[in-house]
């Protein structure tokens, strides 16, 4: 029997896409345990599920719904939020994990006074409940800044995380209130990713990147975590660093185009140094032959005539 917590997470969608209850279920069910987030692919495997197999799920209906939820929010699916969020109140109508949904619904909608006031309500019946205190911290900051926004095909929606602000470049005061904050989520990597990347937004990047040292420290074997850590440090002027950790990017991918693309930046095209110039013709030779192999296209020729 198929171990599925080791399969390819591409692979689980492959089978998802191919339609069928149980590898819609386990799809689904794997995005959760790996803490993976793909917002497109959930709402159209789980709408799927919802609208197809709703009388086989069981217990797992809700879960999935809940998955389904937060994806419409990431990708401004509004009716489906709104499906979802009455099915949940309606079996749950006491639970604070549904009261939580409906904070962040407010929140989708701009309306942080009403998600505070959900919070709020929240917490005086549980005031220990760390989860919560973050959206709460969400919303505060929503009146203050600007909430990080992403087109996609279902439309121009919130981009959400645990904690979602990110501020414009005037908004300072909305920064150091997250930061002031910090005290109380000192192990919460979530939490620093959101101040680093606010004080990026800011141009604060010495600040952006001290701060996404802690989220490098908890999960240093995340490639997104490293090369966002290498684009603070060149962007901060740090280009000896910078080049180290694209380097260590490309330890666990040798051919990641970003981390090859970031490498280049950080070394000069007619370097002295013998080891620059090895890796940045490495780096060039590794680009070359992957755009090579790609279909011919305006992109392609474009990007290698860059690194002609």
């Amino acid at each position: 029997m198929t171990d599925v917590a080791a399969v390819p997470i591409s692979e689980l969608l492959h089978d998802a896409e191919k339609g069928g209850c149980q590898a819609g279920i386990s799809y689904l069910q794997q995005l959760r345990l790996r803490k993976m987030v793909d917002p497109h692919s959930v709402l159209c495997i789980g709408s799927q599920l919802l609208t197809k197999y709703s009388g086989k799920l069981g217990d797992e209906k809700w879960p999935v719904l809940e998955q389904v939820l937060l994806a419409s929010l990431q990708a401004g699916a509004d009716d489906w939020s709104a499906y979802c969020l009455k099915s949940l109140k309606k079996r749950f109508p006491k639970s604070h994990r549904v009261q939580r949904l409906v904070g962040q619904c407010n929140e989708a909608r701009g309306d942080y006074d009403a998600a505070e006031e959900v919070y709020e309500g929240i917490m005086e019946e549980a005031s220990d409940d760390m989860v919560t205190e973050k959206r709460k911290l969400a919303a505060k900051l929503g009146e203050v800044g600007v909430v990080g926004r992403r087109t996609t095909p279902f439309g121009t929606r919130p981009t959400y995380y645990m904690v979602v602000v990110l501020l414009q470049p005037t908004t300072a005061g909305g920064v150091e209130a997250l930061s002031s904050d910090i005290a109380n989520f000192q192990t919460d990597t979530e939490v620093w990713q959101q101040v680093a990347m606010a004080y990026a937004a800011q141009g604060q990047v010495q600040q952006a990147a001290y701060c996404f040292e802690e989220v490098l420290l908890a999960m240093p074997h995340s490639i997104y975590n490293i090369l966002t850590y290498a684009e603070l440090l060149a962007s901060a002027g740090q280009t000896d660093d910078a080049r180290k950790y694209y380097c260590l990017a490309l330890e666990h991918d040798e051919n990641h185009v970003r981390a090859l693309w970031g490498l280049l930046t950080t070394i000069p095209p007619n370097a002295d140094n013998k080891t620059e110039a090895k890796l940045r013709n490495l780096a060039v030779g590794r680009l070359r032959s992957i755009y090579n192999e790609q279909p011919a296209s305006s992109t392609k020729t474009a990007m290698l005539k860059l690194l002609a």
